[in-house]
């Protein structure tokens, strides 16, 4: 009988560490909250939407310097 966690297919046995001001890290537990999901989950999802950004118009609107953003710019593993 196994105890503790299944295993995942692929083992995340790499680590990041990042400063977040108050502000930043009640606004990510509300989010995390709100989905009921995990901080890792939450921060996954981000990556996956800055590598394939949605085609709409309204996403360039939410960089701070939309001419530095080309719209529908993938970013290649």
């Amino acid at each position: 009988m196994e105890r503790g966690r299944p295993k995942l297919e692929i083992a995340r046995t790499e680590r990041v560490h990042v400063r977040l001001t108050k502000s930043e890290l009640e606004d990510l537990e509300k989010i995390c909250e709100k989905l009921k999901i995990s901080k890792t989950e939450a921060i996954l999802r981000g990556i996956k939407l800055l590598k394939n950004p949605p085609k709409q118009k309204i996403y360039r609107s939410l960089n701070k310097n939309p001419q530095k953003h080309s719209e529908g710019v993938t970013i290649e593993d």
